[in-house]
């Protein structure tokens, strides 16, 4: 299979990766080396020329190990570091980032223009680290005046390759001279700062082909300028969704969201925030913390002291540690390297507990995660965007505690992974350009998807005790009451601090547990009400993988949207049989407010779902605008059932119970007569069980008029097409019922679940008794409901589109299949 070579530097090691490239990627690492700076009598530096042969030691490596072609190969690395050439040939060792010069070169720029504007132009959060900074000390010591060329780090060891001189944008977006409105470079501030205009290369998109790589094992082959700023291509490698969070977790933590545009305001200036160059025109929008940074220049430290001190056992140790002091993991005097635990303990107040190095770790560990949470805290309001998960990719992705501490500190869902995020972003964006893949950011991060294993993380939950023994209280007593509730139908919810804890689909509301009980975030559910439906499957069950807090095993109630926006403490639906008298009567409206007035919100039916929430919320708000008076606690939702709210649990009782009563008596002062059912057929379908009913309307109904017309019209409310099927045999007794059968196998396509045998009774057949007795009891329920909904006036059924839906809609499907166990 073909592949592409991602050469992926990082601040303390490098390595190449051989990707193979198909459906899923797979990547194999040839070769790991040393990257790290070096001390020496004129400052930090990096031996660069080194650092190239080791490249070429791995593309060497990379090359024999390929099985197939070899189609393309990129380079990334860390941001604002720099060579300088003249006649092709470096002046000097590049400095590192972390040298103390910056200190001066900030100073020199900043006499030269003031932050506010500095920001204004370029986007770029204030570091003492970035290049424009690096370049003013080169100012003030003279090192620029022999240099024809500055290429970022990427970029020279890709002009050792090919000859080029280009400046690929993302890594040219670090260094505080590119226009992030044009992507080119700010000519007017170089001008400005008094650079010389012919260090300066052309700069290329990424996804660019240099040119052809003309020494070395891989000569011939092309080189492409992939995302060369490391994080740009770990953000084309992180599994984002809209609204998602990145963290690029390594040596630094790079904490943003992918936008179209940069934010250039002083808002975003002042919370020092950064505008990065993305890949296909987006923009990074983010800001630094320090990162692993801090664990791994304390242990270096630790090391050479001659403590044994691996992160791993470290994480380890601090995961049974808690009381920790937490500090400023964003501080500047982290930055430099040296004597890290005597700063941190500096700024934690002087905790001698930090002597020891797990308790250490622990510390660090919750303090960037606090950092993280203050800077998606900023990045909410300075963008208007509601953050929906946080995406922690990078080698820092594996360290599992801080992704859990990350989850219960920022309330979000954490999907970590994958590790690789950084080579496979380099590998997708070049193996794109030269066509061994196709399409959008949107498309190569369903490869990422596809090709890796990612691990969530769900916040830690508070649960609300007393709101949820309440809830299940009540769900266990109308669920056990037949006058409420059959076959398990209906659902329940309550609230508190912003989580839905809701009752899943397929377990009985009479044997519901507070365990039970799925919890979702309700901004996610109530905003979607006013945005667009999702694309992707059925909306409801995306937004209930969105929304959810937990990683438990079943699906939540598929009426999660209509439980999110009523406001009040406690929901509970339910289906009770003489309201649905009312519910589904072709009169339904009209006879809800003669029994209740305004006392009772009456709503036409529509598909569950978001159109249903839709529907409520805006009757709810015309209730409110046409009486002055908030929306009432009682709702009749057409062909459907009741739904009660409130924020004490006895007032939803106690009002279930008069509306129940009021009908009751319509019911009686009509001349209805109550329900039963009978039986015929299991031989003629095959069926291992059948449940028979031959009480008194099962008998008498369906000879009337009225009765013969209701069992032609179709179900009432979706549990009667999902467990009794939507259509009954009728079947005379005279008749033959394998004839019968074979008839109705022909018009329908399917076994007939309930036989309704005129002046005789009603049959229903399962799989074993259980589904039978379910078939039965709901189908006798719907008898109940259209011969008292006759009586007060015309049956009401689903039309054939509302019928299709629910019989074609997964979530349905999900809720009969865990019903049956």
């Amino acid at each position: 299979m073909p592949s592409v070579i991602a050469v992926d530097l990082g601040a303390t090691s490098g390595r190449v990766v051989l990707t193979t490239v198909g459906d899923r990627l797979s990547l194999t690492e040839v070769h790991r080396f040393p990257t790290a700076a070096r001390r020496s009598d004129d400052g930090l530096r990096l031996d660069v020329e080194a650092l190239f042969a080791e490249v070429q030691t791995g593309i060497g490596m990379a090359m024999a190990a390929a099985d197939g072609d070899v189609a393309a190969v990129g380079i990334d690395s860390w941001a604002v570091d720099y060579g300088l050439l003249a006649g092709g040939r470096l002046l000097d060792l590049p400095y590192n980032y972390r040298d103390e010069r910056t200190a001066a070169g900030r100073a020199a720029i900043e006499k030269q223009i003031g932050h506010a504007e500095l920001y204004a132009r370029t986007g770029l959060q204030d570091l003492p680290i970035n290049t424009i900074n690096q370049l003013g000390h080169d100012l003030l010591t003279g090192r620029l005046s022999g240099a024809e060329h500055l290429l970022l780090l990427p970029d020279l060891l890709g002009y050792w390759l090919t000859g080029r001189v280009v400046a690929e944008r993302t890594n040219a977006s670090t260094t505080g001279l590119l226009d992030p409105r044009t992507g080119q470079w700010d000519w007017d501030l170089v001008d400005r700062i008094g650079l010389p205009r012919r260090i300066l290369p052309e700069v290329v998109e990424p996804g660019t082909v240099v040119g052809p790589i003309t020494t070395g094992p891989a000569a011939g082959i092309p080189l492409v300028a992939v995302g060369s700023h490391d994080t740009a291509s770990a953000v084309v490698g992180a599994p984002l969704a809209e609204d998602d969070v990145f963290i690029s977790s390594g040596t630094w933590s790079l904490v943003g969201m992918e936008l179209d545009s940069p934010l250039l305001d002083e808002a975003s200036r002042l919370a020092n925030f950064t505008n990065e160059g993305g890949v296909d025109g987006t923009t990074r929008y983010l800001k630094n913390v320090m990162g692993l940074w801090i664990l791994s220049e304390a242990v270096r430290g630790w090391e050479a002291a001659g403590l044994r001190a691996a992160v791993p056992d470290l994480v380890a140790r601090a995961r049974e540690i808690t009381g920790v002091p937490t500090f400023d993991a964003t501080h500047p005097s982290l930055i430099a390297p040296g004597d890290m635990p005597s700063r941190v303990k500096a700024l934690a107040g002087g905790d001698e507990r930090l002597d020891d190095p797990a308790f250490f770790t622990r510390a660090v560990l919750e303090s960037l995660a606090i950092a993280y949470r203050d800077t998606i805290d900023e990045l909410a309001a300075l963008t208007g965007r509601r953050p929906r998960r946080v995406v922690i990719v990078g080698g820092g992705s594996a360290n599992s505690l801080l992704n859990q501490l990350t989850a219960d500190v920022t309330r979000l869902p954490v999907v970590a992974g994958p590790v690789e995020a950084t080579a496979i972003g380099n590998s997708l964006v070049a193996a794109r350009a030269v066509g061994l893949v196709h399409g959008s950011l949107s498309d190569l991060r369903r490869i990422v998807s596809m090709s890796t294993d990612l691990r969530h993380h769900s916040p830690a939950l508070d649960r609300p005790t007393t709101e949820l023994e309440a809830i299940v209280a009540l769900s266990n007593e109308f669920g056990a009451n037949p006058a409420f509730t059959r076959a398990g139908g209906g659902n329940s919810s309550a609230k508190k601090d912003g989580v839905l804890w809701i009752k899943p689909s397929g377990v009985s509301m009479a044997t519901l547990t507070a365990d039970d009980l799925v919890p979702l975030a309700m901004d996610v559910l109530t905003d979607a009400l006013a945005a667009p439906d999702p694309e992707l499957g059925d909306p409801v069950n995306h937004l209930a993988t969105l929304a959810r807090l937990d990683d438990g095993p079943r699906r939540p109630s598929v009426e999660i949207l209509f439980h999110a926006l009523i406001g009040d403490t406690y929901v509970l639906h339910t289906h009770p049989l003489l309201i649905n008298a009312v519910t589904c009567n072709a009169d339904g409206e009209a006879i809800t407010r003669r029994l209740f007035g305004d006392d009772v919100l009456w709503v036409p039916y529509v598909d569950p779902g978001l159109p249903l929430a839709r529907e409520i919320a805006a009757r709810r708000a015309a209730h409110t605008a046409r009486t002055g008076r908030p929306a009432p606690s009682v709702t009749f939702l057409m062909n459907h059932g009741l739904i009660v709210s409130g924020d004490d649990p006895d007032r939803i009782r106690d009002e279930s119970l008069r509306v129940l009563r009021r009908v009751q008596e319509a019911v009686a002062e009509a001349g209805a007569v109550l329900p039963a059912i009978a039986e015929v057929f299991r031989v003629a379908v095959g069926a291992e069980s059948v449940a028979m009913d031959d009480g008194g309307v099962a008998v008498g109904f369906p000879l009337t008029e009225a009765g013969a017309r209701f069992v032609q019209e179709g179900p009432l409310i979706p549990d009667q097409i999902v467990y009794a099927g939507s259509f009954p045999l009728v079947l005379q007794p005279a008749e033959d019922a394998a004839t019968a059968v074979q008839a109705y196998r022909n018009e329908h396509g399917k076994d007939p679940i309930v036989a309704v045998v005129p002046g005789l009774g009603v049959a229903a057949v399962g799989s074993d008794e259980k589904q039978a007795t379910t078939a039965l009891e709901v189908y006798v329920d719907a008898l109940t409901v259209g011969r008292a909904a006759s009586a007060l006036g015309r049956v009401r059924a689903l039309d054939d589109r509302e019928r299709s839906f629910i019989e074609n809609w997964e979530a349905e499907a999900y809720r009969k299949q865990v019903a049956k166990g």
